[in-house]
């Protein structure tokens, strides 16, 4: 039997995103506290800084794998069972709490999460954005642009205002790369990058915050069809599934809540080398 209407599914392919309501309520205290505990304490968090020191942005990555709370919510049936419609038995390819804190909370600017990726197929790739609190318009809620998930389009990252070289850009992206895709290092190099990273790309920006701009990759505002902006404020508990090409961003959160998201990606397990496999957790239980 279907989990979805034949509308969801025509909207997803249409539109490149589908929303489910209510996915995980009543039981969201408990994932509140672990974001809250992972932030305190796990040596994987990476929290950036604006102006005066100020936090605007925490990341946790790789919960499922070391948390059974969040392995819990990236095994819920009823999205396994949507995921694995619109593109098949799947492999959880990466997660990733984000946390954005009231009132001073960054705005993400529009990007593709395929240009962060080293994914050969990304139509293959979609990602679950899961709200953990609500995410009304004021708190950032998620920006999609209708339509945007059928071509991969040129990224940019920019300090004080100003566009990186493509060449400068490129040594990023290949260095960023041997971290392992997916966040998940599989070398004491790769591991050893990855702790460079969080010095530069979190604790550093407390006292230099253009190093922030480091962490937003993305596409020029001129090109971003603004009348195809589609604002998704939705409940504590809603997931909204968008593939890896839907360009997709957030405003700040200008509100008196935190805004906390739990990000499961998930891949197409016919699309993975046999060679990766071993690495990525089984989207079933």
């Amino acid at each position: 039997m279907s989990s979805l209407t034949a509308a969801q599914r025509d909207g997803y392919e249409t539109d490149g995103f589908l929303l489910l309501e209510g996915l995980c309520t009543p039981s969201l205290e408990e994932y509140r506290r672990a974001v809250d505990d992972h932030a305190a304490v796990d040596p994987l968090t990476v929290i950036r800084f604006g102006k005066a020191g100020v936090p605007i942005h925490c990341k946790i990555p790789q919960l499922a794998e070391r948390d059974p709370v969040f392995r819990k919510l990236a095994r819920n049936a009823r999205l396994i069972a949507a995921v694995e419609e619109l593109i098949g038995p799947s492999l959880l390819f990466r997660d990733v709490v984000v946390a954005k804190p009231p009132r001073t909370g960054t705005v993400i600017h529009y990007h593709q999460d395929a240009a962060y990726w080293d994914v050969s197929a990304p139509e293959c790739v979609l990602s679950a954005w899961i709200a953990l609190d609500d995410a009304p318009v004021e708190a950032g809620c998620l920006r999609v642009v209708r339509g945007s998930h059928k071509s991969l389009l040129r990224h940019r990252l920019t300090i004080l205002g100003r566009p990186l070289p493509h060449a400068a850009l490129r040594a990023l992206r290949a260095a960023v790369s041997l971290t392992g895709t997916g966040d998940n290092p599989r070398s004491a190099a790769g591991r050893a990058l990855r702790a460079v990273k969080k010095v530069l790309l979190g604790n550093a920006t407390r006292v230099f915050p253009a190093l922030s701009d480091l962490n937003d990759l993305h596409i020029d505002p001129n090109r971003i069809p603004e009348d195809r902006i589609v604002a998704l404020p939705v409940q504590a508990g809603d997931a909204i599934l968008f593939p890896s090409r839907l360009i997709h961003g957030s405003g700040p959160n200008t509100g008196s809540s935190p805004r906390r998201a739990y990000i499961a990606t998930y891949v197409a397990r016919d699309a993975v080398p046999a060679s990766e496999t071993s690495r990525l957790l089984s989207a079933r239980a």
